[in-house]
């Protein structure tokens, strides 16, 4: 097809969406930027970022929250000094602080009200006077409205709870938007380059753009995944399963679980990989 040809077939889709094309409904609608993307009115990125704001309206935050067992905490009763190394250490702006386990959240400790404190050498100073308040949501909030309470109330962190009120894992504003535009890099990202894909969000749990190559993955993970006739992490996974999964679809590769986070028609958009040690397996859920 040359260019002339090609830019009469964008022109007509074009004139067909003002001429009264109104999807009715998501599918449609999602229907319509599939075609956009075939006739080149969008770029996938676009197409990518399109479909990711379809994700957060029917995502809940329970199916992108860091799990509980991979938190990040800080025990109230630490010194100054602790507290400092613990941030040194993981590199995040934000810190949930806990009385005797996870399920007691005393605050959130923010890295930048410590820094005054330890640049002065004041290594006695309570962590207490230094907490606020912690936001306490539901698994079962929908992602889109804890986007709007990130935006209206200007926090960044929510702490997440299940129904019987005990704590399941926490959510980031980060976590939402990368739903949406993919990986966002920030002051504490280390990472090289071409390993932008992954992102470590815990301790042992990372978030992975479907579109990595397995050998990309290898090389950041130090490891070797089964041999397949596919070059992505989401090939590897729906090699894996035998099907194109769908969203919270579980799999185990190795030592790996991988937890579909974003999902289409056509493509596994963004997956949450978790370490097993313990496990050198291949099992599906």
């Amino acid at each position: 097809m040359d260019g002339g040809e090609s830019s009469k077939q964008k022109e007509n889709f074009i004139f067909r969406i003002l001429r009264g094309l109104r999807p009715k409904n998501k599918l449609e609608l999602e229907e319509v930027i599939k075609q956009a993307q075939e006739h080149d009115v969008i770029d996938e990125n676009t197409e990518d970022m399109l479909k990711g704001v379809f994700d957060i309206s029917r995502l809940r935050v329970g199916d992108i929250m860091v799990p509980r067992p991979s938190m990040i905490t800080i025990d109230k009763e630490s010194t100054l000094e602790n507290a400092v190394a613990i941030i040194a250490k993981y590199g995040h702006s934000r810190y949930p602080v806990t009385c005797e386990d996870k399920d007691h959240i005393a605050g959130i400790l923010m890295a930048k009200d410590l820094l005054p404190y330890a640049l002065s050498g004041q290594n006695h100073k309570d962590l207490s006077s230094l907490l606020r308040p912690p936001v306490i949501v539901p698994e079962s909030k929908r992602v889109d409205s804890m986007l709007k309470d990130f935006q209206s109330k200007r926090n960044h962190l929510a702490v997440v709870v299940d129904e019987f009120g005990s704590v399941c894992g926490l959510v980031t504003i980060e976590d939402v938007l990368e739903l949406i535009v993919g990986d966002i890099g920030d002051e504490y990202d280390t990472v090289e380059p071409e390993q932008h894909n992954i992102r470590k969000t815990a301790e042992n749990c990372y978030v992975v753009r479907g579109a990595t190559l397995i050998e990309e993955f290898e090389g950041y993970f130090k490891c070797s995944m089964p041999e397949a006739d596919v070059d992505t992490i989401a090939g590897l996974v729906i090699h894996a399963f035998g099907h194109l999964p769908k969203n919270d679809e579980v799999v185990t590769i190795n030592q790996f679980t991988f937890k579909v986070l974003s999902s289409s028609k056509t493509r596994v958009n963004s997956i949450q990989v978790s370490i097993n040690e313990d496990q050198d397996k291949v099992n599906v859920e």
